[in-house]
């Protein structure tokens, strides 16, 4: 932004140089255009000192000199009139000054009108402000429909909007509000269980309920045929996840973003199920995670874990501690959720682990091959954030009582994190 209104200042310098130029110019000839009047008059009287001269030593006759005089007194006056002419039309000082204020200030005006200032915001100036707007329309629809709830469409719109918002009890409580409209129609019933698992931070069993009464009653639904693929992959049933996305890569357009993603989604999945029995579910998938309970599964996934971080490049790992202010809270059996999530994306996390509150505190490493989706991992992000979460509720669902802390944003790769739970979810 500081940038913007440099080079936007260095423009304004430059026009006000190009206007001023004539009147800086204007203003060095004046200074000697003021004397001419005098010179000319002295020369004018050196004239007619001549003739008077010549006139008395008998050089000149009296008719000759009457008219000489005349013509003279035509010279004095042309002369005179040329220099008030070139001094009217001089641009004065005033004229300056207003043009050098007048000109940043219209300037200004005019982009302030027909601009976009809020583009020069910080981007998270710009988003705070688009979210405000955002929620203004939102509480706006909400009243509406409040008045007039018989609108299906009016909450599906609705619950959309509280999805996009992030406030997923209000966008499920919308959902729940279509009516019988709800379980007719597949895409929303594939919205409602992409929401489910953006607030559970993964698929749960009505989520994957949703997705495949979506697929019953629209086998080609896009958004369920992504859906089910990414949870068969979290739950290792690679063949079908692979399956799954075949029938959704020849509905996307062909080189898009879209098709090159899940191009590569069925090329991971392909790629998998050689060495993964369908049905036997991924030990650090999000859905189902459990963590080892005793030395022995604790080392073995620690290996594990240390096999795939140098296989797939990207980790990030460090230190999980509970703050001494909040052990009381926090019983031994308590589940903790560490996983990370994009600093700019969705909220699907890229990677996560499980563990207890018995195990703290925990060294841990989250890595690509703990991905939900195959494509949505550590390694696709240029920023994330690692979040960790005690439930109350033994869910990866925020609730009411649960103990959180959560990492600077880092780039993936990073090491030596310390995360220390110290905040408690009013």
């Amino acid at each position: 932004m500081t940038s913007f209104y440099l080079a936007v200042a260095a423009l304004v310098v430059v026009a006000l140089v190009l206007l001023l130029r004539p009147w800086w110019l204007a203003s060095r000839r004046s200074a000697s255009a003021d004397s001419l009047p005098a010179l000319n008059a002295a020369i004018h009287r050196d004239r007619l000192g001549e003739l008077e001269r010549d006139l008395a030593s008998g050089a000149l006759a009296a008719a000759d000199f009457a008219e000489a005089r005349e013509e003279l007194e035509r010279q004095l006056i042309d002369d005179t009139a040329a220099t008030e002419v070139a001094a009217a039309a001089g641009f004065g000082r005033g004229n300056a000054i207003a043009i050098g204020i007048l000109l940043p200030l219209i300037a200004i005006g005019l982009y302030a009108l027909l601009g976009s200032p809020a583009a020069v915001l910080p981007g998270e100036v710009q988003t705070q402000r688009a979210t405000a707007d955002m929620e203004q329309l939102t509480a706006k629809l909400a009243a509406k429909l409040e008045q007039s709830p018989d609108n299906p469409e009016g909450w599906a719109m609705l619950a959309r909007s509280y999805k996009s918002l992030g406030r997923w009890d209000d966008a499920e409580r919308a959902f729940t509000r279509i009516g019988p409209e709800l379980n007719r129609n597949a895409e929303l019933l594939a919205e409602l269980a992409e929401m489910l698992v953006q607030k559970n931070n993964g698929f749960d069993d009505r989520s994957r309920q949703l997705v495949q009464q979506a697929l019953r009653l629209e086998p080609g639904n896009m958004l369920a045929l992504f859906m089910g693929g990414g949870d068969a992959f979290g739950s290792g049933r690679y063949a079908e996840a692979a399956a799954l996305w075949q029938k959704l890569l020849p509905q996307l357009e062909p080189g898009s973003e879209d098709a090159q993603m899940v191009e590569a989604n069925i090329a991971k999945a392909v790629e998998r199920s050689g060495g993964a029995k369908p049905g036997t579910p991924r030990r650090d998938a999000l859905a189902g995670a459990v963590a080892p309970q005793d030395e022995v599964h604790r080392a073995a996934a620690s290996k594990d874990k240390a096999v795939a971080a140098k296989a797939t490049g990207k980790s990030v790992s460090g230190r999980v501690e509970l703050s001494a202010a909040l052990k009381a809270k926090a019983n031994a059996d308590d589940v903790v959720f560490i996983f990370a999530r994009a600093v700019d994306g969705p909220r699907m996390p890229l990677a996560a682990q499980r563990a207890r509150v018995a195990d703290l505190p925990l060294d841990f490493m989250l890595d690509d091959s703990q991905a939900v989706m195959p494509t949505a991992n550590i390694s696709s992000v240029e920023q994330l954030r690692v979040e960790v979460r005690i439930s109350k509720s033994g869910t990866a669902t925020p609730g009411k009582g649960d103990l959180t802390g959560k990492s600077a944003a880092v780039k993936p790769g990073a090491k030596g994190l310390r995360i220390v739970i110290d905040q408690i979810t009013p």
